[in-house]
């Protein structure tokens, strides 16, 4: 496997951990940092879309909480 194909999948891999905590953390009273991880999951998967556009996935946006 090659140097890239492996930090797309590191970005992705990225993405799901950090969606995964946030979510976690969504039911505690830290909401800045789970803003803060999701939005880091969005980043790494716009990072990896632009270095393979094929194989880009949807990136929803964060939801606001109030």
């Amino acid at each position: 496997m090659d140097g890239a194909a492996s930090d797309l999948r590191t970005l992705r891999y990225v993405a799901e951990i950090t969606r995964k905590l946030a979510k976690i953390l969504s039911r505690t009273r830290y909401q800045m940092l789970v803003y803060l991880l999701e939005m880091t999951a969005v980043e790494a998967e716009n990072l990896a879309s632009g270095q393979d556009p094929k194989r880009a996935r949807p990136v929803e946006p964060p939801r606001a909480r109030g």
